[in-house]
Formats: structure tokens, C-alpha cells, sequence
């Protein structure tokens, strides 16, 4: 019985701690990504948008991949394509680059 009044006063805690957000006023596009804290960001146009292991949304300016260690490599041509092989090697549409918080579009 401890327990369990434990766990109910431990749960009803956290739901207080949780920061309360207001939901977005409009339906959030394909391929956007919404945050913890309630921030909504999607790729530029031809890019992609993927989460790090940490839970930040960088984008690129093109399509884009992960690798083993969680790295996200993109494409540094708008619209570009990337591939990967069997080793892990990359090549890349104009290029690669590593993707960035700072390629997102924000959504207010």
C-alpha cells in the first residue's frame, strides 16, 4: 500500500513539474518535427529534417542520413540525394555537410 500511494504522489508530482504548452493553432506539415518544449521546426525546401540522438531537430539542405555514432550527414545541394554503402561510406548531390539546428525553419 506504501508503495503505491508513493507512486501515485511521485506521478502527481511530475505532472505538476511538466511545463504546460499550448498546442499549435494550425496542423504541423509533413516532415516537421515538434519538440519537448514545444517548438515546432521542418526542413527547408528539398531538405530534410531528422532528430538527434539528444532530441534537437537539425535539418539539411537536402536529403540526408545517420550513421552508426549518430551523426547526420546531408546533401548540400538543395533537393540533393545522398547514399551510403555497406561501409559506411557517404557520397553526396553537390557535396556533403553535417546537418544544423540552423537550417530548420522555425513555426511559430
Amino acid at each position: 500500500m506504501k508503495s503505491r500511494l508513493l507512486v501515485v504522489w511521485a506521478s502527481f508530482a511530475v505532472a505538476l513539474a511538466w511545463p504546460a504548452h499550448a498546442p499549435l493553432a494550425q496542423p504541423l506539415p509533413p516532415g516537421c518535427h515538434v519538440s519537448l518544449e514545444g517548438k515546432a521546426s521542418c526542413p527547408p525546401f528539398g531538405g530534410e529534417l531528422l532528430v538527434t540522438l539528444s532530441g534537437e531537430a537539425v535539418c539539411g539542405k537536402g536529403r540526408c542520413v545517420r550513421d552508426l555514432f549518430g551523426k547526420v550527414t546531408c546533401s548540400a545541394q538543395p533537393g540533393g540525394s545522398i547514399t551510403q554503402d555497406a561501409t559506411g561510406r557517404v557520397m553526396c548531390t553537390g557535396g556533403c555537410e553535417e546537418a544544423s539546428a540552423a537550417y530548420c525553419q522555425r513555426l511559430q
